[in-house]
C-alpha cells in the first residue's frame, strides 16, 4: 500500500510540473496575438511569421474575439499573404 501511495505522489508531482511549465508558454501565446486595431471586422485576415520557405500561417479574427486559423486558406506564400498581425 505504501508503494501505491508513492506512485500516486510521484504522479501528482509530475502533473504539477507539467502544468507549471505550460503556463508561461500560454501567456506568451496570448501576448503575441493581440486584438486587431479599432475599425477592423470579423473575418479579417492576417499572417503570422513566415518559415524559411516563405510559407506563412493565415489567421482570421472570429466573432468570439479570438484569432483562429483561417479555414479556406490556412497557409500562404510570402508575396501573396495578407498583412502581418
Amino acid at each position: 500500500m505504501k508503494s501505491f501511495a508513492k506512485v500516486l505522489l510521484v504522479g501528482a508531482v509530475a502533473v504539477m510540473a507539467i502544468a507549471i511549465s505550460a503556463a508561461p508558454s500560454e501567456a506568451a501565446k496570448k501576448k503575441r496575438m493581440k486584438a486587431p486595431a479599432p475599425g477592423t471586422y470579423v473575418g479579417q485576415l492576417c499572417s503570422t511569421k513566415c518559415t524559411a520557405a516563405n510559407a506563412c500561417s493565415v489567421m482570421a479574427w472570429s466573432a468570439e474575439k479570438k484569432w483562429i486559423s483561417a479555414a479556406l486558406r490556412p497557409v500562404c506564400l510570402k508575396p501573396f499573404c495578407p498583412a502581418v498581425c
